[in-house]
């Protein structure tokens, strides 16, 4: 699970790079906010997991609140996010990040789902 976090903030780092260098310097911090606000709920319900670890018999709870968690930590943070920056905020740009975040994950499952064919 750690792997796939550090995978995560490198690919926020290459978009929020590209979108600096298309969009200038409110681009880059709105693609990082993007990313962010996804980022920091997937390491919240990766603690809990690994927080849960010792307990096996909880593992399938644990996981389901967990994901419940970070969709519930990541609409907050948008809301949030959109309610302080809401002027000079770029949509694109943050969408971008937002993106690149959160589908990382399916890409690595697609890719590991057909290794052994």
């Amino acid at each position: 699970m750690n792997k796939i976090l550090y995978v995560q903030l490198a690919a926020l780092a290459i978009v929020a790079f590209v979108c600096a260098v298309v969009s200038g310097e409110s681009g880059f911090w709105s693609a990082l906010a993007g990313g962010l606000n996804y980022l920091l709920p997937s390491a919240a319900a990766v603690l809990l997991l690994k927080l849960f670890k010792p307990y096996p018999h909880l593992a399938g709870k644990i996981f389901l609140f967990g994901e419940g968690l970070k969709v519930m930590l990541a609409l907050v943070l948008m809301i949030v996010t959109f309610a302080i920056w809401h002027e000079t905020l770029k949509f694109l740009p943050y969408i971008a990040g937002l993106f690149v975040v959160s589908h990382l994950v399916f890409l690595a499952l697609l890719r590991v789902r057909d290794y052994g064919r």
